[in-house]
């Protein structure tokens, strides 16, 4: 017992560490370290030390042949300060990195019997970026798996709690970067240029409106307006250039690809007809996370083994977790661990991930690794 709690208060310190040490997406330089470091010690057979950038995997395999699973944590953090730091994890990620380092612990003292369990570390999930350049590494073909789980903290919820839901987990969403330029003119003859502001003035009054009807959408599509932009901060230039930004948001990812296609192809055809340049970008893209079936009842199957208390969900969440692109590769299943009913939310500037849950986490991982 004694040595079990030694263990579990290892684990806690390096999710202590790991959240001292935050790095925003795609620069987890230190992150990568400290994992690194830790994972050497636990003789993995396979051990990529960086992948889809600053990711990390890791493959405990089994004496017979059999199914590869894979098992995600994210690394990465988010721009909100902490201190004299500059960005921090107000979203759990030191917690769920430090479940899968958990868990490589319990692999390396006991092999599976059958298959391949592969831990991945993954970079850059804040972005949308981190799936996507896992899959696209070429590494990746050592440990493409048949079957994927991750989790996900969930404030609101009473600790410990485990969340399903089949189908969609987690919406689907994107950044759409709207961008009209004209020619710029003095400001006592505006006459002589070509401002775009009636343009963004319209726009703007068009996707309020829009934002309206889509309440009304099944399932659920968003189109929230983030930011706007006209001219430079001057008193002397009529303005040339504006720009619209938007989030759009479904559970639903050919609504959301569908949604995206008529914003753009709605503003080429007004700065067409009223001549501005027109061009146009997408950030931050996630897919919908759509779970399987048959994961689903696998992780469900664990939370009944452990006696633990599981509820699915009505609605999938509103936010998006690029977890989802690994449905592309087998069938996943994202769950939810509850993490206190009074909890502060996920990106709030005080939200701190809580060290009670990570055991739970650890070893809903391990049922579900095991339960071939």
């Amino acid at each position: 017992m004694r040595n079990n709690f030694l263990k579990m208060q290892n684990i806690i310190e390096l999710r202590h560490l790991l959240h001292e040490n935050a790095e925003l997406s795609g620069k987890e330089v230190k992150t990568n370290a400290i994992l690194n470091e830790f994972l050497e010690k636990l003789n993995p057979d396979v051990h990529i030390r960086n992948i889809g950038g600053q990711g990390i995997a890791v493959v405990f395999k089994g004496k017979n042949k059999g199914k590869r699973l894979l098992v995600r944590g994210d690394i990465d953090a988010l721009n909100i300060p902490e201190g004299d730091r500059h960005c921090s994890h107000r979203c759990g990620h030191d917690g769920h990195a430090s479940i899968l380092a958990g868990l490589a612990q319990r692999l390396s003292e006991k092999r599976p019997e059958h298959g391949e369990i592969v831990l991945l570390f993954q970079p850059a999930e804040e972005t949308g970026q981190g799936a996507k350049a896992v899959i696209a590494d070429p590494q990746f073909e050592q440990i493409k798996p048949d079957m994927a789980f991750a989790l996900h903290n969930i404030p609101g919820y009473a600790k410990n709690k485990i969340l399903l839901r089949k189908g969609c987990f987690a919406a689907g969403s994107l950044g759409l970067k709207l961008i009209f330029d004209g020619v710029t003119a003095h400001a006592s003859q505006p006459e002589t240029g070509h401002s775009p502001q009636h343009v963004l003035s319209a726009l703007i009054d068009i996707f309020g409106k829009k934002a309206e009807m889509l309440r009304d959408e099944k399932p659920l599509t968003m189109m929230t307006m983030t930011h706007a932009v006209l001219g430079e901060e001057t008193f002397g230039v009529a303005p040339a250039h504006a720009e619209i930004w938007l989030t759009l948001r479904s559970y639903d990812n050919e609504k959301l690809q569908h949604l995206t296609a008529d914003v753009v192809q709605l503003c080429a055809m007004v700065a067409e007809k009223q001549n501005f340049e027109f061009g146009s970008s997408i950030h931050e893209a996630f897919s919908a996370t759509m779970n399987n079936d048959e994961a689903v009842s696998v992780v469900e199957n664990a939370a009944k083994s452990l006696n633990l208390d599981y509820q699915y969900i009505d609605e999938p969440f509103r936010w998006s977790e690029d977890f989802g692109r690994f449905a592309d590769v087998c069938p996943i299943c994202l769950f939810g661990l509850g993490c206190g009913e009074d909890h502060l939310p996920l990106h709030n500037p005080e939200f701190i991930f809580e060290d009670e849950i990570i055991e739970t986490g650890i070893k809903m991982f391990e049922s579900i690794v095991f339960s071939r």
